[in-house]
C-alpha cells in the first residue's frame, strides 16, 4: 500500500507531458511572375551602351564626317578643274582628319569596352557578369551572382525601358540600368515579360 502511495507522489512530481508544439512554418513566399538570367559581358553591355547613349553626339558626330568628306570632294573637284595646288593641298590635309574621325568613332567605344572588361577582372575576378532578375508583382529584386550583392526596386522607380536585339534595358536614375536577357528567361517568356512591364511602368 505504501508503495501504490509513493509512485502516486513520483507521478505528481514528473512534469505534464504535453503535446508536441508545432514547429511554425515560415510563410510561403511569393513566387516570382518572371525571372531571367542574364549574362553580362563586353559585347551586351556595348550593345546596351549604343541603345542608351543619347541621339544627339551621335548625330554631330556623323555630321562632322560627312561634312569632312563632302569638303574634301570640293577641294579635289577645284584642284582637277582649275589646277590651284592649295585646293590640293588643303584636300591632303582634309583626308587625314576624315580617316582619324571614322577610327575614332569605330576605335573609341571598343577602348572603353576594354577598360570596363578590366575593371570586372580587377573587382570579380573574371570577364563577365551573371545576373539572376525576378519580376514579381510590385517589384524586382536584381542578385548578382558574383557577390550575392542583392538590389531590389519598386516599378514606380522604372523611368523607361528599351530593347536591344537581345536585351530589355529598364531605367531607374542616373546610369543606373537593370539588365535582362530575352534569351535568359526561366518563369515566363520575352513576349509575356515585355506586356508585364509596360503595364506595370505605365506604358
Amino acid at each position: 500500500m505504501d508503495e501504490e502511495i509513493l509512485n502516486e507522489e513520483r507521478q505528481k512530481e514528473l512534469p505534464d507531458e504535453k503535446a508536441p508544439e508545432k514547429e511554425e512554418q515560415p510563410p510561403a513566399l511569393e513566387a516570382p511572375r518572371f525571372a531571367a538570367e542574364t549574362v553580362l559581358n563586353a559585347e551586351r553591355q556595348l550593345e546596351a551602351s549604343k541603345a542608351v547613349s543619347p541621339k544627339l553626339p551621335r548625330m554631330i558626330s556623323i555630321f562632322l564626317i560627312g561634312f569632312a568628306i563632302a569638303a574634301a570632294g570640293v577641294l579635289l573637284w577645284l584642284y582637277f578643274a582649275y589646277g590651284d595646288k592649295n585646293n590640293l593641298i588643303m584636300a591632303i590635309l582634309v583626308v587625314p582628319l576624315v580617316i582619324y574621325m571614322i577610327l575614332s568613332r569605330v576605335a573609341m567605344p571598343k577602348k572603353a569596352m576594354q577598360r570596363w572588361e578590366q575593371s570586372l577582372i580587377s573587382s570579380y575576378g573574371c570577364r563577365e557578369l551573371h545576373l539572376c532578375t525576378e519580376f514579381y508583382d510590385k517589384a524586382l529584386a536584381q542578385t548578382l551572382k558574383e557577390s550575392d550583392e542583392l538590389t531590389t526596386e519598386g516599378y514606380s522607380a522604372i523611368l523607361e525601358i528599351k530593347e536591344t536585339e537581345h536585351l530589355f534595358l529598364l531605367h531607374h536614375g542616373g546610369q543606373q540600368w537593370f539588365f535582362v536577357e530575352k534569351s535568359g528567361f526561366t518563369v515566363g517568356t520575352a513576349d509575356e515579360f515585355r506586356a508585364f512591364i509596360t503595364e506595370r511602368i505605365g506604358g
